[in-house]
């Protein structure tokens, strides 16, 4: 039962950041369903993603810091 509720609650979760996408969209002017309105869409996403990439630095396991590979 746990496992439907936390996978409910990643969903719900997941759509909130999809309609955040398309609000800033049509703040931007950008018109729903057309090509310059999907690429709005997907940028916003990939500059998401980018962003968290740079953030979050994976630990290096077996490495220490300074040694040559």
């Amino acid at each position: 039962m746990r496992i439907y509720f936390a996978v409910g609650l990643l969903i719900m979760l997941m759509g909130c950041e999809t309609t955040n996408y398309r609000g800033r969209c049509n703040e931007y002017g950008f018109i729903p369903g057309t090509d310059a309105y999907s690429q709005c869409l997907q940028r916003l996403d990939m500059s998401d993603k980018d962003h968290l990439r740079r953030v979050y630095q994976p630990p290096a396991y077996g490495v220490s810091q300074g040694a040559a590979l």
